[in-house]
């Protein structure tokens, strides 16, 4: 058998190989385990298109949520190589499970409805979202990185983020020379891409989904290309029994990159009432709004 991924049930489930996933199965192999990789063997199968291979991982019990290193989701990765059957698929099979990626109609229904959720709650009117930014998140085409306001870097980040497309967000959004500081759950300080995509992976080592609350956000423009934003952000996830209340970023963008990270979290094992996460954060999450 041709040795694709580290992982052997992985490898196996890339190329089809069901009488092998079976015997590696009935082996003890851990179903949900990453390779040095970093691929599950759910993801490997829904990448190269075996769906008889995804529906017995996961009447064995994979798990759907896992997403990879760069927290990217199965789905995003089923679609981002083709394979919108197994994306479709999956999203048929789980239906209360949050679609993040706009190429599929409930993800795009989604993103709509974060960017709405967002819009109502930034109050400076000039700080808002761009709606033509939300259509350019949608159809994937995003335009030139050169010349674009701060307001624009940071709100093509946020819907990056929300989307679960990081590697992207990186390569448009951040400065290779980045200085970036993470304080609370991680006392960390990071530098450049590579420092970036470090902490993005502690972060979702915490956070299983991408469902994050933004608050408030201030937008100053200093000129065409520079500025600086401030936004207050919260997680509430009753599945997980996981949030965040103290989530506060600033972000420094100059030449239509961001060249500075401020970040402060607390990811608490725990869920409070509603009420005191809405007088905590200033406003109810989004998995409580009416």
């Amino acid at each position: 058998m041709a040795q694709l991924y580290s992982n052997h049930l992985t490898a196996a489930a890339a190329i089809g190989d069901l009488a092998e996933i079976r015997y590696l199965i009935d082996q003890g192999a851990e179903i949900s385990a990453r390779g040095d990789d970093e691929v599950t063997p759910l993801i490997g199968a829904a990448m190269a298109g075996n769906g008889d291979v995804v529906t017995l991982l996961l009447d064995e019990g994979a798990n759907v949520r896992i997403r990879d290193v760069h927290g990217q989701t199965v789905i995003k990765l089923a679609l981002d190589h083709g394979q919108s059957h197994i994306a479709q698929a999956l999203a048929d099979r789980y239906p209360d499970m949050v679609i993040t990626d706009p190429r599929l109609p409930k993800g795009e229904a989604w993103l709509r409805a974060q960017f709405r959720s967002i819009t109502d709650h930034v109050k400076d009117d000039s700080s808002k979202p761009n709606t033509a930014l939300v259509e350019r998140l949608i159809s994937g085409n995003l335009g030139p990185v050169e010349n674009r306001n701060a307001s624009d870097v940071y709100w093509e980040h946020i819907g990056l983020c929300l989307i679960g497309n990081r590697p992207l967000d990186i390569e448009r959004n951040y400065s290779k020379t980045l200085r970036q500081c993470r304080m609370g759950t991680f006392n960390r300080f990071f530098e450049g891409h590579n420092g970036i995509r470090q902490s993005i992976e502690l972060l979702h080592s915490k956070l299983p989904t991408t469902q994050y609350d933004i608050v408030e956000t201030v937008v100053r423009q200093t000129n065409i290309t520079d500025g600086w934003v401030t936004e207050r952000w919260g997680y509430y996830d009753p599945e997980n029994q996981i949030q965040v209340t103290d989530g506060i970023d600033t972000f420094l963008i100059e030449n239509s990159k961001i060249v500075v990270k401020w970040a402060n979290y607390t990811v608490e094992d725990k869920l409070d009432d509603p009420q005191s996460v809405y007088e905590k954060i200033g406003f109810r999450p989004s998995s409580h709004d009416s």
